[in-house]
């Protein structure tokens, strides 16, 4: 019996230190920067466009999101023409605190 507990113990240990959540995946951040194409072209940002910013703004927790989610935005934005200095303005549009570097196909994402 205390085997059984001490490997419960051990697994419980395990798994709440390796549950980690995951940014989210290149597709769902493609969906998310979608409605922001416009704006990115020189329109005003859509009320779509703001919402989803700031649930892609709510999931980076880390700097590994950040990253994660910064990649998935250069690939996604590659076959667009966008201007990049439109990104960091996007935040303070749409009203979020919150920080977007000038991402274009050239930008270091682990800076």
């Amino acid at each position: 019996m205390d085997y059984i507990c001490i490997i419960v113990g051990l697994l419980m240990v395990t798994w709440s230190s390796t549950h980690v959540s995951a940014a989210p995946s290149c597709h769902t951040v493609g969906r998310m920067v979608a409605p922001c194409t416009g704006y990115l072209s020189g329109q005003e940002p859509s009320n779509l466009c703001c919402s989803t910013v700031k649930k892609l703004n709510d999931m980076q927790k880390n700097k590994e999101d950040r990253v994660a989610i910064c990649n998935c935005v250069k690939q996604v934005t590659k076959t667009i023409t966008y201007d990049p200095k439109r990104f960091p303005l996007l935040a303070k549009k749409c009203g979020i605190n919150g920080i977007f570097p000038p991402i274009d196909k050239k930008y270091n994402c682990a800076k």
